[in-house]
């Protein structure tokens, strides 16, 4: 199957849990840090059941992959906490279009560390996504917040390096395997570094929104399995990350439809059909 397939499914699931994390975060007003965590684990156990029912599940025996397992356990978090730390000084439109940076160091470590091939109709489409999500996320931009800008960036930097360091475990790991071990082990190292968060979060509030946060996890679950399976299907980082990218585009458009988020649609829509340029160049 071709890899294209495996990115398209990571899209729409990706933009389809974006959608349900904006309900989420409607419904309860709550710790996003112990929200990171549940999520964590919630992940990890769905993904579990994918790769039990689909006999898939096999524990990675050899040193140096539990090695790299580690790193990339560890970038993640710390990927996780950076982006919070982020959230809280400086704007969803501002820290959207900091995390295109990702994609531009997930791109260049493709092509100078794996040594992947980057021709100029897959630059061209990788500028063009980017301006969009540029285009879509320019209502009320500062930047004021120089810690913030900081902590995005230095997220960014370190998602475009864990995704190179998924692609090279691929090569020799099988993907169900590997997203149901790599979603608990972020949550794992986020509950030792805050382990009172956990406890805070577990209200009646929260039980409540329990079957949302299942939804939640189920369509992240696919896009992650998805994502993973990509790569073992012959994608390389530098197209199937601004690929993958362009799903913030979808979640906007789908939040105008069905969450009534309709001012500047035109822009929007704009913003849309140069995504889809940007992806057929590079696909």
């Amino acid at each position: 199957m071709p890899w294209q397939v495996f990115a398209l499914i990571c899209v729409i699931t990706v933009s389809i849990g974006n959608l349900l994390e904006r309900v989420l975060m409607r419904e309860e007003e709550s710790d996003v840090v112990g929200y990171a965590i549940i999520f964590q684990y919630f992940l990890g156990a769905m993904a579990l059941i994918f790769a039990l029912a689909f006999h898939r599940f096999s524990f990675p025996l050899e040193l140096v992959f539990s090695l790299r397992f580690m790193i990339t356990a560890l970038l993640w978090a710390t990927w996780t906490v950076f982006t919070f730390r982020a959230a809280k000084t400086i704007g969803a439109g501002e820290l959207t279009i900091l995390s295109t940076v990702s994609t531009i160091t997930t791109v260049t470590l493709g092509v100078f560390m794996l040594h992947e091939t980057f021709i100029f109709k897959t630059g061209i489409g990788v500028l063009l996504i980017i301006l969009s999500i540029v285009i879509v996320s320019t209502e009320k931009l500062s930047f004021s917040s120089k810690e913030g800008v900081f902590f995005a960036l230095l997220a960014s930097v370190i998602g475009g390096v864990a995704v190179v360091n998924d692609s090279i475990i691929l090569k020799n790991y099988e993907a169900f395997s590997y997203t149901a071990i790599m979603s608990f082990m972020p949550g794992i190292i986020l509950t030792i570094l805050f382990p009172q968060r956990l406890k805070r979060i577990v209200t009646r509030k929260f039980v409540k929104v329990l079957p949302l946060m299942g939804m939640f996890c189920f369509f992240y679950t696919v896009q992650a399995i998805a994502f993973y399976l990509a790569f073992e299907y012959g994608a390389t980082t530098s197209h199937l990350s601004p690929v993958v990218k362009s799903s913030v585009i979808l979640t906007i458009l789908l939040a105008a439809l069905f969450l009534h988020e309709r001012s500047h649609l035109a822009r929007k829509l704009i913003a849309a059909g140069i995504t889809l340029i940007g992806v057929l160049l590079i696909g």
